[in-house]
């Protein structure tokens, strides 16, 4: 554009779309105010009796501005532009009247020159006369804020009702934009009467005692309701009678854990939380058994801890738990206990040893994040000593003479724990010096009367 900024119809032009774009702001902004405000106090009020969780008032915070900036932008800020003279120029003898295009043709030819075959006089006389026109056009006379008025008078009462309650009630209302505008923040609404529950969750071993300490100030009620919540459930409240500004809940043994709330006077607390941390448990269990060679027994592996091996076994556990811990350590009846090396995932133990008493025995370990020591269930390693064999002889069934030439019949039965390696015979004739015969076939443990043959 080639026209002089500080000419009358540019500077006309400017100020009527400024005054334009400030009619769009303003209505905007009073859109804004009237849906905002009434919202955001409603959402006040449910708030400050509901305890809306984090999420929730972040989500409402989110929908309240959407829809307070979408009726901004439906009435005021939809309408912003930027400066365009020959639009302008349309605006200004709209709202004028009567003026025959003047305006809009001296803005075309101050952007574009006199067309072809135009008298240069004609365009100077339509230049001056614009000029003219455009000293007698007050921009407030061609952009009314009469339509504002209405909106104005709504936006002013509220945003009076907002400052009234800002004087009134300010540390609710700032409670209250801090709550919705910062949701991840636990912000309490002032109340009479202050509830303290200190910082953080309540963490407790698994099986030990506990208790919900409640610090209660200001106005001090009789007693304090305690919500709690296991799991999914239905919360279910316990009263709780107030000394001296203290009450608690005893946790005889902790078992599982679980959500509580604190209700006192005009007061309601947070939901917090009590966990519980489990005892570390044996998810895998292998026990190598390799069995002495007098057995003659293959070895092989077992899932049980409680178990009966033969004497001198050599037996090796390899453990692996469901969680992670930092110290481990083996108690055995009557011998030193035995710490207990962890494998580089913190879960796995392996030990071994020589199977020669039996003793109960357990382990005991630190849990990792914690350092709760916890001890396992008592188990039993069953030593079971190696029997001498037991033989009767059958045949013969009496003391008798022998003859040469005569045959010897004998028979025997035979029981062992673990069976027979080896049968010898052990005789003397008369008072000579014993000799001893070794079978080619061993006699069989449990089978019966057996007839040796051994001359």
């Amino acid at each position: 554009m080639s026209e002089n900024s500080n000419s009358a119809l540019n500077q006309c032009l400017r100020a009527v779309w400024r005054r334009t774009q400030r009619k769009h702001l303003v209505g905007g902004l009073l859109a804004f105010a009237r849906w905002f405000i009434p919202l955001f106090v409603a959402v006040l009020m449910v708030d400050r009796f509901a305890y809306l969780p984090g999420w929730v008032r972040g989500i409402v915070t989110l929908v309240l501005l959407v829809v307070s900036a979408r009726q901004a932008w439906r009435h005021g800020w939809s309408r912003f532009r930027s400066f365009d003279p020959s639009t302008t120029a349309k605006e200004v003898e709209v709202a004028k009247g009567g003026m025959n295009s003047l305006l809009v043709t001296a803005v075309q030819f101050q952007q574009q020159g006199a067309s072809a075959g135009t008298s240069a006089s004609m365009w100077e006389q339509a230049l001056s006369s614009a000029e003219v026109a455009a000293k007698e056009i007050p921009a407030e006379k061609v952009v009314s804020f009469a339509a504002l008025k209405r909106p104005l008078q709504i936006g002013g009462g509220l945003v009076v009702l907002l400052i009234l309650m800002a004087v009134l009630k300010g540390p609710f209302l700032a409670a209250g934009f801090g709550r919705l505008f910062t949701p991840w923040q636990a912000i309490a609404y002032p109340t009479k009467t202050k509830i303290e529950l200190g910082e953080g969750e309540l963490v407790l071993k698994e099986g030990s005692a506990g208790a919900v300490e409640i610090r209660l100030s200001g106005e001090l009620p009789d007693t304090a309701k305690l919500a709690l919540q296991t799991g999914e459930g239905r919360p279910r409240e316990i009263e709780l009678e107030v000394v001296d500004g203290l009450c608690s809940y005893e946790i005889a043994s902790a078992s599982r854990g679980f959500s509580y709330r604190v209700k006192a006077g005009d007061a309601r607390s947070e939901w917090r939380q009590v966990r519980v941390i489990p005892a570390p448990r044996l998810s895998e269990v292998a026990v190598n058994l390799e069995y002495p060679a007098y057995i003659d027994r293959a070895a092989e592996t077992v899932e049980a801890l409680t178990l009966t091996v033969p004497e001198e076994t050599q037996v090796k556990w390899s453990l692996t738990l469901d969680t992670p811990i930092r110290e481990a350590m083996l108690h055995r009846d009557g011998v030193d206990d035995v710490p207990l090396e962890i494998g580089e995932d913190g879960r796995t133990l392996v030990l071994a040893e020589t199977a020669a008493a039996s003793r109960g025995y357990s382990f005991s370990w630190v849990e990792a994040d914690h350092g709760f020591e916890f001890t396992s269930p008592r188990y039993f390693l069953q030593v079971a000593s190696d029997q001498a064999p037991r033989i009767e002889l059958t045949a013969p069934q009496a003391n008798l003479n022998a003859m040469l030439g005569r045959p010897l019949e004998l028979a025997v039965r035979a029981q062992d724990d673990h069976g027979i390696g080896a049968t010898t015979i052990t005789y003397r004739v008369n008072r000579r010096p014993e000799k001893v015969v070794a079978l080619s076939t061993p006699v069989q443990s449990g089978a019966g009367e057996q007839t040796l043959d051994w001359d």
